[in-house]
């Protein structure tokens, strides 16, 4: 069971619902490779006792991943990543970086900045990157 190598940090402070903060964090780990497919996750007692939240928090957000395929279930053993979490890895990687570009540009709207400098700042992250 992937369990203490996965590390999960749960923000009540922040306005994302504690499930949804779950549910995210769960794709994040499929999709840099930390979850691979049928990796059990922590149990629903694990983790709701070492975050200190209502069980149906995390079986909640379990029912939300199951429903994407994400994961599945196997009765009295546990919950699982799918087979086909293989294939969505990809696309849930566009899907992050897509968000967070996103935010990005909308900050830097906010904030006056031109399209022109922001391409060009991240035109130089990618250089500095590579």
């Amino acid at each position: 069971m992937v369990d203490e190598g996965l590390p999960i940090h749960l923000d009540p402070t922040q306005p994302t619902p504690i499930y949804q903060q779950l549910v995210d964090q769960v794709r994040y780990h499929v999709a840099r490779g930390a979850l691979r497919p049928e990796d059990e996750l922590p149990s629903v007692r694990v983790l709701s006792t070492r975050h200190l939240i209502n069980p149906n928090t995390v079986v909640r957000a379990y029912q939300e991943l199951e429903r994407e395929g994400l994961v599945y279930k196997r009765r009295g053993t546990g919950t699982f990543v799918s087979p086909q979490a293989g294939r969505m890895v990809e696309a849930e990687r566009r899907r992050i970086v897509t968000a967070a570009l996103a935010h990005a540009c909308r900050q830097a709207r906010a904030l006056g900045v031109p399209a022109e400098a922001v391409r060009a700042e991240l035109d130089r992250l990618l250089r500095e990157e590579a």
